[in-house]
């Protein structure tokens, strides 16, 4: 834990309910093996137990990981009726506080809260004073009964103050309309997603729209996490917000085409991102803007 990662996630590993066992989940996960494709030497700081399944998925990947020991791994079960889901959580890990970082840690220069389940303390979003730091909110927008089922709820506002990016889905927040305001008056960046409508980039008072790569889609799982994954990437390398929401869009079309977030090379990214260009025009004219 002595070297310094590029590219620092932080937020809970988790064990999704798929019939008698586990996948695994959390947005964490996603987003650091996304990170970790696109070439980035990546690190993960999360709380699970002594019971979680799927260690050697980051070992082989060579992510780093410092786990904050819990007694057992947080467990989330979405349940689908009629389109309609229902999400319970089961068990919980341990929130994450500064004190967990690992020192170098410290100097990550780019760094990812990954939230499902509130466990990002508010002393880690000032613990990183020189970081680009983006953020995925659902897990902020989330409480749970005794009964472990998830209802929406509002946030504090505040927390975001401290926030480069903000990620999020149009279907993450009520009334998307009258918070959005609320959001982009708090965070210079903020990403909202539309699954295959594309997605939205506010910056200094505008609005830039971006259609998604036309896929067909068979499994949108992680498709979400990986492209917030591929903008931070993109962007913490250009600092361009049309291209870095181009090759989010371009990254994560591969995801949605198959079960299972088999992840594309390099090569056939490269190759898609020129697609992409080629088919939205407009969006390279905006890549080549310098004042963006």
């Amino acid at each position: 834990m002595n070297d310094i990662p590029d590219f620092l996630c932080i937020g809970f590993f988790c064990h999704d309910v798929k019939g008698e066992g586990y996948l695994l989940g959390g947005t964490a996960s996603y987003c650091s093996l996304a990170a970790s494709r696109l070439g980035q030497h990546t690190a993960v700081l999360t709380s699970v137990g002594k019971d979680f399944l799927f260690f050697d998925t980051f070992q082989k990947e060579d992510i780093k990981v410092y786990n904050k020991p819990a007694l057992k791994t947080t467990v989330f079960h979405n349940i689908y009726k009629e389109g309609i889901r229902t999400q319970y959580l089961y068990d919980r890990a341990n929130t994450i506080e500064a004190k967990d970082i690992p020192e170098a840690w410290k100097k990550t220069p780019i760094v990812k809260f990954c939230l499902i389940a509130n466990e990002v303390a508010p002393s880690l979003l000032t613990a990183f004073p020189n970081a680009l730091k983006a953020a995925t909110i659902q897990g902020w927008l989330r409480q749970w009964d005794t009964k472990g089922k998830i209802s929406p709820k509002t946030m504090d506002w505040d927390l975001l103050n401290t926030i480069d990016i903000v990620l999020f889905s149009d279907a993450d927040i009520p009334n998307i309309e009258k918070v959005l305001p609320i959001i982009t008056n708090k965070v210079e960046i903020v990403v909202m997603t539309r699954g295959a409508n594309g997605a939205s980039v506010f910056y200094e008072n505008k609005q830039y729209d971006f259609p998604a790569y036309p896929v067909q889609e068979v499994d949108p799982t992680g498709a979400g996490d990986v492209f917030a994954a591929a903008f931070v990437v993109a962007y913490g390398k250009q600092q361009n917000i049309a291209l870095a929401a181009s090759y989010a869009h371009t990254v994560a079309s591969f995801i949605v085409e198959e079960e299972g977030a088999q992840f594309p090379s390099i090569e056939a990214i490269e190759a898609r991102l020129i697609a992409y260009q080629k088919l939205f025009p407009e969006t390279q004219k905006l890549a080549m803007n310098n004042a963006y």
